[in-house]
């Protein structure tokens, strides 16, 4: 165990859990977040093929970005299948001692979550990384020295980031767009319009083509000539999109939300798209997981969702999309009706387990699902860490019921697979909730209700692992505070980070913490590894920072 940083644990947890707390009174809401001065592009809710796609030039399936650096970290999570394992490292249990601080890259200015909640991307000696204000950066991995840094200024929910291929670095706007850039100088090449406000979702590319997604689209303008839409605002829907790299066509686009709003397009909304498909080069299949539905769990007109009964599709669902065309091959629903914000938010890992080919979902309902690749059957579902009320169909009026996992609870961030093993950080966080979100007028202020009734520092987390085959828990280790730094794979261990901005190593047999290490700053991000290098980022607090680690980097004044 080796802290670096001479801050006292404690006191960062109180600090940490108050920069959440206070954020949406320093940053803005949700509605101000998701705010987008650009005015809107009709879009229906039917897949619409592009013409031009069937002439569109013959490119690589594979970017040669991403295909000559596997062994670095040119995905979003690692690779197509979203398995965060790093390839050809030598990091392990014998030397993780040995990681130093081998440079840090100073961040300016913060959105709601802080200056960065996204994964960086390492190809060619090339990180690439986009803030929280959407400002993409190109930086020297040995040195940490800025290549280029494009410069977007606008706020994004997160969590954003970039992808590579074909000569570009792709990434959301924070406006209404996906952007394409330059790879080598960070020239803006060309923009493609999307549906609603932007920076929630990293994107992946593959056969010519971006698949990204957005949360909150509309599919007819407002009065006005701005659009304003806003996180579960009535008529939001996600959004799944593939986006032709070379001149930003938008060949195809899914609306998640069944047509009529289950009823109510005045009130209703949701199905939002936040982690980055997986992607099955074999079939051609993309797969995505869409957010909750809303108003959660109602408001004081509709209490206990009364505005959207049934099951609500496509929300809190797996969607099998065929990458070509966007055409649905199946669906599977993890949970109907949602009441609580219990989104399946992750992206999707693609195993081979027992025999099988499955996508494994997970959420803020804090369950693992296994799901058949071809046929989109349930497999296996394991609950995991603290439950308790979670499964009430109906809410008193007035007094508060204590749900575990609550609004920030559950699976928020990123799992990991190698080996036959599913590796989950899981948030111990609970939430007060009542029928009307505290009385809520919509969706957007039961969001900001109960958003600020969740208590950070009265939660915990834990990593657990997972048999892939069967669901089976093979162990759990419980950390002391709340975690938003996701599970990666580094041959013997198992990374991560709390909210106070400790790393921690986990050995993969067993789950004993075999290193720490405190940052300079709170975390709630995930990172990237290459070679002897993990790049994090750090950014929660006054000082944020994209901070490399590497074994036996020389000591601070020592080259």
């Amino acid at each position: 165990m080796q802290p670096v940083y001479a801050l006292r644990t404690v006191a960062f947890v109180v600090l940490a859990a108050a920069i959440a707390v206070a954020a949406v009174v320093a940053m803005g809401t949700d509605r101000e977040r998701f705010d987008s001065k650009v005015k809107p592009r009709a879009v229906g809710y039917t897949v619409t093929p592009s013409a031009a796609v069937a002439g569109a030039p013959v490119v690589a399936a594979v970017p040669p970005e991403v295909a000559r650096n596997w062994n670095a970290w040119p995905l979003a999570n690692g690779d197509y299948s979203n398995t965060r394992t790093a390839r050809g490292s030598p990091i392990d249990s014998s030397n993780v001692a040995r990681l130093r601080i081998a440079w840090e890259k100073r961040l300016n200015g913060a959105s709601k979550w802080g200056a960065a909640a996204s994964g960086p991307l390492i190809a060619d000696g090339v990180v690439y990384f986009q803030d929280l204000l959407s400002n993409v950066w190109a930086i020297d991995l040995h040195t940490g020295g800025t290549i280029w840094e494009h410069r977007l200024d606008q706020k994004a929910f997160g969590p954003n980031g970039p992808a590579i291929g074909w000569g570009k670095v792709f990434a959301q706007d924070g406006r209404r767009s996906l952007a394409a850039f330059a790879s080598g100088t960070g020239r803006l090449v060309w923009l493609a319009p999307l549906a609603g406000p932007s920076g929630q979702e990293q994107p992946v590319p593959y056969g010519g083509m971006v698949f990204t997604g957005i949360a909150a689209g509309l599919d007819k303008a407002e009065s006005g000539k701005v659009l304003r839409t806003a996180l579960l605002k009535g008529g939001a829907s996600g959004y799944a999109y593939g986006i032709r790299q070379e001149d930003g066509t938008v060949a195809w686009q899914r609306r998640t939300v069944q047509e009529g709003f289950w009823g109510n397009p005045k009130v209703n909304a949701g199905a939002g798209v936040w982690g980055t498909p997986a992607l099955d080069p074999a079939s051609g299949a993309t797969y995505w997981s869409t957010g909750n539905p809303g108003p959660a769990p109602g408001t004081r007109f509709y209490p206990n969702a009364a505005s959207r009964p049934g099951a609500n599709l496509f929300s809190n669902s797996l969607l099998a999309l065929d990458g070509d065309t966007g055409r649905q091959r199946w669906y599977y629903q993890a949970l109907p009706h949602d009441l609580f914000h219990h989104d399946l938010q992750n992206a999707p890992i693609l195993v081979r387990a027992g025999g099988r080919e499955l996508v494994i979902a997970s959420g803020k309902m804090g369950v693992v699902y296994a799901v058949d690749r071809s046929t989109g059957a349930l497999v296996w579902k394991r609950p995991v860490g603290v439950h308790r009320n979670d499964t009430l169909r109906k809410l008193p009026l007035q007094r508060a019921v204590l749900v575990y996992p609550g609004f920030w609870g559950g699976i928020e961030v990123p799992g990991a697979s190698v080996g036959g093993t599913l590796y989950y950080q899981v948030e111990n966080l609970p939430t007060p909730y009542n029928a009307t979100a505290w009385n809520s007028v919509d969706g957007q202020s039961s969001v900001e209700n109960l958003e600020g009734r969740t208590q950070y520092d009265h939660g915990t987390s834990e990593i657990d692992a997972i048999d892939a085959a069967t669901g089976r828990i093979r162990w759990t280790t419980h950390l002391p505070t709340v975690g938003f730094g996701g599970a990666t794979v580094v041959n013997d261990l198992v990374l991560t980070a709390t909210y106070d901005g400790v790393l921690y190593a986990l050995r993969r047999s067993d789950g004993r913490v075999v290193w720490t290490f405190q940052a300079p700053g709170g975390i709630n991000a995930w990172p990237a590894v290459s070679g002897d290098t993990v790049v994090w980022p750090v950014g929660l607090g006054e000082r944020p920072v994209l901070l490399a680690l590497r074994l036996d980097a020389p000591k601070r004044g020592q080259r």
